[in-house]
């Protein structure tokens, strides 16, 4: 539904700045190079631009970073240019395209190996993980479902309910009755609120990456209620955390988080004081689940969560 929904509003700007190109050939003269630049301009700069908008607002509200995680001015200009095809490869590609970039989910059979379940964050989809799943595939590791959840501009307690049915079908089909938990940006704190709902007794280990468990300022540009409950100091944050503090109400987690990111800010609010922290440099918010980095960090976590990793 989303993907859908992303073509067909890309197919609108294309055919608008085709409109375009061809009123500027009617009216001035335009030729086929000069039109091709024109929509070619538009779909590549209107990106750029919302990339450098959100990492402006990211480094306004940084968090002081540590003499190891600075990247220095090249770094820096590293960074942008990989988030920036780190996001045109999500935007235009795999939201849109993720059946066909992305192999189908397998069916959750009776295995011996802890399966593994990839969540998606904030208007997003399983298209996100095509390059991790692809990576931990590689190392052995299985079997992995990326599933979409509906849930993009509802509550995230309606987020969570829908991922403690996935774990429902996945323990039913696999006959493992714990899954490790792999949840991208605000699939994190979905995952945590399905833990306080229901319980930890479906989620073997959590393993966030890059999510605003203490809100972005961020959100508060972005539509939705989930939104609203990823401002900073939100109701819905303070009860997650009050539900978390009872027993039983969390289960053991890593965060990974980067303190480049430039969509949650402060950075700091990926990190967890109960929790285990990793930090990884020089990343975006997209560039992050993309990298070979976060895959080091994830296949020991993996195994020593149970799960089988090729020698």
């Amino acid at each position: 539904m989303l993907a859908r929904g992303s073509r067909v509003a890309q197919s609108f700007e294309l055919i608008a700045c085709l409109a375009a190109a061809l009123w500027l050939h009617a009216a001035r003269g335009w030729g086929p190079g000069a039109m091709a630049t024109l929509v070619i301009g538009w779909v590549a700069g209107s990106r750029l631009a919302l990339v450098a908008a959100s990492s402006l607002v990211a480094w306004v509200w940084r968090t002081p970073r540590l003499p190891e995680q600075r990247i220095g001015l090249l770094g820096g200009a590293e960074l942008f240019l990989r988030e920036y095809r780190a996001f045109l490869a999500f935007n235009l590609g795999h939201l849109p395209w993720e059946a066909l970039l992305l192999r189908p989910d397998p069916a959750p059979v009776p295995t011996q190996r802890v399966p593994v379940l990839l969540v998606h964050g904030y208007f997003a989809n399983r298209g996100y993980f095509r390059a991790l799943v692809r990576r931990l595939e590689a190392r052995g590791v299985g079997p992995i479902f990326a599933p979409n959840f509906r849930s993009w501009l509802a509550p995230i307690e309606t987020f969570a309910d829908e991922l403690h049915a996935e774990l429902e079908r996945i323990a039913a089909g696999t006959g493992q009755p714990r899954a490790v938990v792999i949840a991208h940006s605000m699939g994190g704190l979905a995952a945590r609120a399905c833990i306080a709902r229901h319980g930890p007794g479906r989620i073997a280990r959590l393993i966030t990456v890059g999510s605003p468990h203490h809100g972005t300022v961020l959100a508060t540009m972005a539509v939705g209620r989930n939104a609203r409950q990823m401002e900073p100091g939100s109701a819905f944050l303070a009860a997650l955390e009050a539900a978390e503090a009872s027993a039983g109400g969390r289960v053991e987690t890593l965060s990974v988080w980067t303190p480049h990111d430039n969509l949650v800010a402060p950075q700091a609010s990926s990190r967890l004081s109960w929790a285990r922290n990793v930090a990884v440099p020089g990343y975006g918010h997209i560039g992050l689940v993309e990298s070979r980095a976060l895959v080091e960090v994830l296949v020991p976590e993996l195994e020593s969560a149970g799960v089988k990793v090729a020698p």
